[in-house]
């Protein structure tokens, strides 16, 4: 099952319209829709408030679909400055 079918089933479960959602979340219902339908897909922080709304664990909701957040890579410079001090 896809994330948007999973956010979709959980709005649902509390009773709540797209509209309620959208609004809660500071986003047109529009681009609720587009989430929903797996057009779209939330910013991390758009699926923390979604987790606080519908009481979801998000990071296991995403790991179930098969989406595993890492960090981001190291600047460029950095990057460049530890291979840099590897080499040498």
């Amino acid at each position: 099952m896809e994330l948007g079918h999973h956010l979709k089933r959980a709005r649902e479960s509390k009773r709540m319209s797209q509209h309620e959602v959208a609004e809660l979340l500071g986003i047109a219902q529009k681009t609720l829709s587009n989430m929903e339908r797996g057009k779209t897909q939330p910013s991390v922080i758009q699926l923390a408030k979604m987790g606080e709304i519908y009481g979801l664990d998000v990071l296991k909701l995403l790991s179930e679909n098969g989406i595993h957040l890492s960090p981001p890579p190291p600047p460029k410079k950095t990057y460049r400055k530890l291979r840099k001090n590897y080499n040498t």
